[in-house]
C-alpha cells in the first residue's frame, strides 16, 4: 500500500510539472514578439500572411487565382519579388521559417499601395545580404534610411530595415512612413486577436487578418462617395477577422472567425445565435444584385437583445412611445403582431435597378393579412401601404430603419416591403413567374460550395450588380473587375457568418463560373 501511495504521489508530481511546462511554453510562444506583425497591423486594415517556406511559396505561386484578384501591375511586382528575391540564398537563410506579410495600404491617386514586412532571423549575417544580392543581378543603391533594389527585370523596390524588422516595397514614401511609424497601442488588441487565432492555423498555406475600425481607410481609394446604404457595413465597424486561405485553382475560399468588439454593434445581437437554415433568398428574383440575410433561432430572446441595442442607441423612449400610440389609436397590441407571427429570418436586397426591397418570413401569412387591415390602406388588391412610421424598425431594427411607411404584399408567408409600389410590382412579376435567384446555374454553384445554415448572410452578384458597381467604384478597379483577365469571371461574392458563443464562424467566397457556365455564356 506505501509503494502505491507512492506511486500515485510520483505520478501526480510528474503530471503537474508536464502541465507546468506546457503551459509555460505556451505561454512564452504567445509572447514572442513578431515584429513583422507589429509593424503591418499599425499600417494596414487589410494583411495576408504565409511562412517564408519554400513548399508555400511554389504553392502560393501557382495560384493564377492570385494574377486574376490583384491587378496585374501588382502581381507582376510580387512575382518579381518571390523571382529574383525569395530564391536568394542568403534572404531564405536570413527569413527562412519566418512569417511574410503583405499589408495593403491607401497610396496616392486612389491607389492601392503594398508592403511586404518579415522579420530577420539572423541579424548578423545582414552585411553579407547586400554582396549576395549584387552576385544574384540585383542593384543595390543605399541613401541614408533605405535601399533602392533594381532587379533583373528592371522592377524598382525600397528596402528598410530597423533592428530585427525587413520592409519592402516599390513605394519609397510607403517604405519610409513604415519605418518611421510607432506603435500605437490600439493596435495590441487586433495583435492579440491574430496570434491567438495563429493557434488554430498553424497548418494552413495562408492566412488573410482584417481590421474593419480600418478598413474605410482603404476602401475611400476604391469607392467613390460615402460608405453607406448597401456599402455601411464596411463603414466603421468595430470588428477583426482572422481567415485562413483554402487552396483551390477554382475559387476563393476563406474560413474562420469574425469578431464584434463593441457590443452596441447591431451586428454583435446574432453572435450567440445558433445558425439557421436559410430559406427566405427562395423568393429572391433572378436580377438581385446584392442581399444581407439575418437568422435568429428564437425572436423573444433576441428581442431582448435588440431592446438594449435601441436603449444604446437612444431610441428606446421613441420605440415605446410608438408602439403605445399605435395600441391608444387602434386598440390593437402591436407585440401580438411581428412577436407572435415572425418566424425566424429577414432580409433586405438589391435588385439590378438600384431598387431596395426588404422582407420577413412568417408562421401564418393570413393572419397578419387580417391583423393589419386597421393599420394598412390598400393601394390595390395585392399591395398595402403602412398608416405609420418605423413599425418595421421597431421589431426588427437597423436593416429596416429606411422602409418608414413602405408598401408591402404578404405571399405564400412572406412579407415583402420597398418604399414604392413600382418596386413591389416589379417583384411580384418575378416571382409569380418563377424567374428566381436560386434558380440561377451560378447561385447554385455557390450554393453548394457553403454550409446552408448561417445567422448573417452578405451576398453580392457581380453580373446583376455591374451597374451599380460603374456608378460607385473609381474606374481603374472597375475596369479590372469588368475585364476578362481580372474579375469577370468571377461570379458572386458571399460573407457568411454564423454565431458562435459571442463570435462568429466565417466563410468567405468568391466564387468563379465553372469552365462549362464560362463556354455556355461565351456561345450566348
Amino acid at each position: 500500500m506505501k509503494k502505491l501511495i507512492i506511486s500515485i504521489v510520483l505520478l501526480f508530481l510528474a503530471i503537474v510539472t508536464m502541465a507546468y511546462l506546457y503551459f509555460s511554453k505556451l505561454n512564452t510562444d504567445q509572447h514572442i514578439t513578431d515584429t513583422g506583425l507589429q509593424a503591418a497591423v499599425a499600417n494596414s486594415a487589410f494583411i495576408f500572411s504565409f511562412e517564408n517556406e519554400k513548399s508555400i511559396t511554389d504553392i502560393l505561386k501557382e495560384q493564377r487565382l492570385f494574377e486574376e484578384i490583384l491587378d496585374a501591375e501588382q502581381y507582376k511586382q510580387l512575382a518579381s519579388l518571390k523571382k529574383y528575391l525569395l530564391t536568394i540564398p542568403k534572404v531564405n537563410q536570413l527569413t527562412d521559417k519566418q512569417n511574410v506579410y503583405i499589408a495593403f495600404v491607401p497610396g496616392s491617386d486612389h491607389n492601392i499601395d503594398f508592403l511586404c514586412y518579415t522579420q530577420i532571423s539572423i541579424p548578423e549575417y545582414l552585411p553579407q545580404l547586400f554582396q549576395s544580392l549584387k552576385t544574384s543581378g540585383i542593384r543595390p543603391e543605399t541613401t541614408d534610411r533605405l535601399t533602392k533594389l533594381i532587379l533583373p527585370d528592371s522592377s524598382v523596390f525600397y528596402l528598410g530595415i530597423k533592428e530585427n524588422l525587413a520592409v519592402i516595397s516599390s513605394s519609397e514614401k510607403q517604405t519610409a512612413a513604415a519605418l518611421a511609424k510607432e506603435r500605437n497601442q490600439k493596435d495590441d488588441k487586433f495583435i492579440e486577436y491574430i496570434q491567438a487565432s495563429k493557434r488554430f492555423s498553424k497548418n494552413s498555406l495562408a492566412q488573410l487578418y482584417i481590421n474593419f475600425n480600418d478598413l474605410p481607410l482603404l476602401l475611400k481609394n476604391i469607392i467613390s462617395g460615402n460608405l453607406n446604404g448597401e456599402l455601411a457595413v464596411l463603414n466603421q465597424q468595430d470588428a477583426f477577422a482572422a481567415l485562413t486561405y483554402n487552396f483551390s485553382n477554382e475559387k476563393v475560399l476563406l474560413t474562420g472567425t469574425t469578431v464584434t468588439n463593441n457590443p452596441n454593434n447591431y451586428y454583435h445581437l446574432f453572435s450567440d445565435m445558433q445558425a439557421q437554415k436559410i430559406t427566405i433568398n427562395n423568393i429572391l428574383p433572378a436580377n438581385t444584385a446584392s442581399y444581407t440575410i439575418f437568422a435568429v433561432d428564437s425572436y423573444p430572446n433576441w428581442k431582448k437583445k435588440l431592446d438594449t441595442w435601441f436603449s444604446n442607441q437612444h431610441q428606446d423612449k421613441k420605440i415605446s412611445a410608438l408602439l403605445k400610440d399605435i395600441n391608444n389609436r387602434y386598440h390593437l397590441n402591436p407585440d401580438e403582431l411581428f412577436p407572435k407571427y415572425f418566424k425566424d429570418q429577414f432580409i433586405t436586397f438589391q435588385l439590378r435597378t438600384g431598387e431596395k426591397i426588404g422582407a420577413i418570413n412568417l408562421s401564418n401569412g393570413d393572419k397578419m393579412i387580417q391583423l393589419l387591415l386597421d393599420l394598412s390602406s390598400e393601394y390595390d388588391e395585392d399591395i398595402k401601404v403602412f398608416k405609420e412610421p418605423d413599425l418595421l424598425y421597431a421589431y426588427f431594427g437597423k436593416p429596416f430603419s429606411n422602409f418608414k411607411k413602405p408598401y408591402y404584399i404578404i405571399t405564400d408567408n412572406y412579407m415583402v416591403f420597398a418604399n414604392n409600389a413600382g418596386t413591389l410590382q416589379s417583384f411580384l412579376n418575378s416571382y409569380t413567374n418563377n424567374q428566381l435567384l436560386i434558380n440561377v446555374p451560378n447561385y447554385i454553384n455557390a450554393g453548394n460550395q457553403l454550409p446552408g445554415n448561417s445567422s448573417i448572410a452578405f451576398y453580392t452578384d457581380h453580373r446583376n450588380a455591374d451597374d451599380i458597381f460603374k456608378k460607385n467604384i473609381y474606374l481603374p478597379y472597375y475596369k479590372h473587375i469588368s475585364a476578362i483577365e481580372g474579375l469577370k469571371n468571377y461570379d458572386s461574392f458571399t460573407y457568411q457568418l454564423s454565431g458562435d458563443n459571442g463570435k462568429f464562424q466565417t466563410n468567405i467566397l468568391i466564387n468563379k463560373q465553372p469552365e462549362v457556365l464560362q463556354k455556355d455564356s461565351l456561345a450566348l
